[in-house]
């Protein structure tokens, strides 16, 4: 005979009847550290997801740092060398500055992230208003209503419903992060050989001019915008490849 437990009878069910209320409810009733196993895996993918993103986006900081100091130390060195030209200048400031930024961008990034692992449960609950109120019998709401059934049930094992979702968006996240992650050795590469092929034209006066010249600043200005934007999809589809529960519950 199956004995419910009782933690079953104490589990608030949500003002509303929606999973967004069901779940709030029970991250304010405190309910977690084994009380539900179902709410437990939840904020647990969630710590997770967003520890993912402190350990890729550190790594990313880091590399970003050392690329600035780089870029610093050649523009202080280009300052002092007569024979370094005007583009040449420039272009180490300008990386420089942009590595800065990015820098800036990527710590900030991290030390958010930091906050949400330190706390999950009040993340997690601040994160509940992207569920939203799916239409009634979308895809969405199938998902929120197993996500919900199972929160109720107290039990560990994922629902088929939602086991299936997970597999869905790991069948295309997973070779994205791949993809995107090996596109962007591909276009650090290009960006680093274009931009030094500038630099090495601008020191003969007749290759520093023309179409070419345009061509190769187009090329490069491209590879780099290219390269910001793989970061942020590596960062991005590494995090739903290894926490996959929260993004899936969230965006479907």
């Amino acid at each position: 005979m199956h004995i419910v437990p009782l933690t079953l009878t104490l589990t608030p069910t949500g003002a509303d009847g929606t999973l967004r209320s069901l779940l709030s409810s029970l991250v304010r009733a405190g309910g977690s550290g084994g009380a539900n196993p179902a709410l437990d895996a939840l904020i647990r993918d969630y710590t997770v997801f967003h520890a993912v993103l402190v350990v890729v986006g550190g790594l990313f900081l880091l590399a970003v740092v050392a690329l600035a100091i780089a870029f610093w130390t050649r523009f202080a060195r280009a300052r002092r060398d007569a024979s370094a030209t005007a583009f040449e200048r420039r272009t180490y400031a300008g990386f420089g500055v942009l590595t800065v930024m990015v820098g800036l961008f990527l710590a900030l990034v991290v030390a958010a992230n930091v906050s949400t692992v330190v706390s999950p449960r009040s993340g997690f609950a601040g994160s509940l208003g992207l569920l939203g109120s799916p239409h009634a019998g979308s895809r969405t709401a199938q998902l929120q209503e197993s996500v919900a059934t199972w929160v109720r049930s107290g039990r560990a094992e994922v629902p088929s419903l939602v086991d299936q979702r997970i597999d869905d968006r790991l069948a295309w996240q997973r070779p994205k992060a791949i993809a995107c992650t090996a596109l962007l050795v591909v276009f650090l590469v290009v960006s680093s050989l274009v931009w030094r092929t500038l630099i090495r034209r601008s020191r003969t006066p007749r290759l520093g001019q023309g179409l070419a010249r345009t061509g190769l600043l187009t090329a490069g200005t491209l590879s780099v915008a290219v390269t910001l934007l793989l970061v942020l999809m590596v960062m991005g589809n590494t995090q739903g490849s290894i926490a996959p529960l929260s993004l899936t519950l969230f965006l479907g």
